[in-house]
């Protein structure tokens, strides 16, 4: 390989264009090289615009040029297919979240990553921002002493170019479960630095998706040491924030409009009632991301999101939709 990684995007996608490629071209020592998407013309239309060197149709086709790397950002059904033709092919691979659909497509895709000794990675983002590298250090210092309950709320207004297959195709995997429920058992995994062991769920349609898909879930999840958190999802909410609670025998913090893809946000803790704010330096964390994963790629460090987070992260959203499915406490 050589010292500038060559990547190629495997879907033409509105995440690629809006925040993946510009934090590709704002890291030295890479380059977005080639772009595959279904439609000839649509994908010949977005490499030009966005001054991609090669188009493809086939992702057949992408993989058999010297590209080092690949983004994989299709719909989720195609992401472990992809993902797995990547890794045979002996491209490292950063995937959008879900890493796969299936307990069964994500396993092969670790192992083999691994056998073939390629850097497999998820794009759960929201581990590159400011605000919540500051929550991990407020855990892990000692500065909220032992945390006793969590809450998140993750509940946006679905915006109308975000919907289609993520709100209709059960098919493409569409709902909270696969969109949002992945990303917060990332983020709690990495803030908390513990994993959750059983979880509780219920799920709401309202009217955002089809008829039969959750566009709502309501969360409760449990640690191994009995901490227990909340967590509120839903593509129905217009009036409100997203936001983090974490509460500790040594005091509470809130995070507030963080869980986005935009940097920004307000932290503020509290002690013994009285609130202030946490100054918190922001960041795009997509440059954060890719960086991570071009010094795994050279050896020299290691993703922000390995295969193995993505898999339990996906592990817990099979989980929580099983409990809502069932109405039962499920095992992770």
């Amino acid at each position: 390989m050589t010292e500038t990684i060559r990547w190629g995007l495997i879907g033409a996608s509105r995440v690629a264009a809006e925040w993946v490629i510009p934090a590709i071209r704002a890291t030295t020592g890479n380059e977005v090289v080639a772009v595959q998407g279904a439609d000839n013309v649509r994908v010949a239309e977005y490499a030009h615009t966005h001054g991609i060197s090669h188009s493809f149709t086939s992702v057949e086709a992408l993989l058999a040029t010297n590209v080092d790397a690949v983004y994989i950002s299709n719909t989720n059904e195609k992401h472990a297919p992809c993902a797995m033709a990547a890794l045979t092919a002996g491209k490292h691979v950063l995937g959008e979240k879900p890493i796969a659909m299936s307990i069964a497509e994500a396993e092969p895709m670790v192992a083999l990553a691994k056998e073939k000794r390629l850097v497999l990675a998820v794009n759960h983002h929201l581990r590159g921002m400011s605000t919540h590298i500051k929550l991990r250090e407020l855990v892990r210092n000692g500065t909220l002493g032992d945390l006793v309950a969590v809450r998140a709320m993750f509940g946006v207004l679905l915006p109308e170019a975000n919907r289609g297959w993520r709100t209709d195709s059960v098919a493409a995997g569409a709902g909270v479960f696969f969109d949002l429920t992945v990303h917060d058992a990332d983020l709690l995994r990495f803030i908390l630095g513990q994993e959750f062991v059983r979880v509780g769920a219920f799920t709401s349609n309202n009217k955002i998706c089809a008829k039969g898909i959750e566009d709502g879930t309501a969360i409760i999840a449990q640690t191994a040491s009995g901490l227990t958190a909340q967590i509120t999802e839903s593509f129905a909410v217009e009036h409100a924030k997203t936001s983090l609670e974490l509460h500790g025998t040594k005091g509470s913090v809130f995070a507030d409009d963080v869980l986005l893809q935009r940097p920004g946000g307000k932290l503020e803790l509290s002690v013994n009632g009285t609130r202030h704010e946490l100054p918190v330096q922001h960041e795009n964390a997509y440059p954060r991301v890719i960086a991570a994963f071009a010094a795994a790629v050279k050896g020299t460090g290691r993703p922000l999101v390995t295969g193995e987070d993505g898999l339990a992260s996906l592990r817990f959203a099979i989980a929580a939709r099983t409990a809502a499915e069932s109405g039962r406490i499920v095992a992770i």
